[in-house]
């Protein structure tokens, strides 16, 4: 626990900068869909399909640290309420 709070600034700047690259991520797969309709060629279609693919695999896992994160904050945010009603 001292460690996050030693370097909670760094975490976070990694974390927006994880949600950034996500989301940039997201916006190719829309056009990579996009083109996906349009081509011909099974070399191009299968090299599009293992970029998608690759671009969903980041942006699922980003998404899976952000709801941890979300999780966690709420755990940390319950115990400590608890621990105020416990002490009154």
């Amino acid at each position: 626990m001292d460690l996050l709070k030693k370097y909670w600034i760094f975490l976070l700047i990694a974390l927006i900068g994880a949600n950034y690259v996500g989301f940039y991520l997201l916006w190719e797969s829309v056009g990579i869909s996009d083109a996906l309709e349009h081509v011909e060629s099974e070399a191009v279609i299968r090299e599009l399909k293992q970029k998608d693919f690759l671009y969903t695999l980041f942006v699922d896992a980003v998404m899976i640290l952000d709801f941890s994160l979300i999780l966690f904050l709420l755990f940390m945010g319950g115990s400590k309420i608890v621990q105020l009603v416990i002490k009154k």
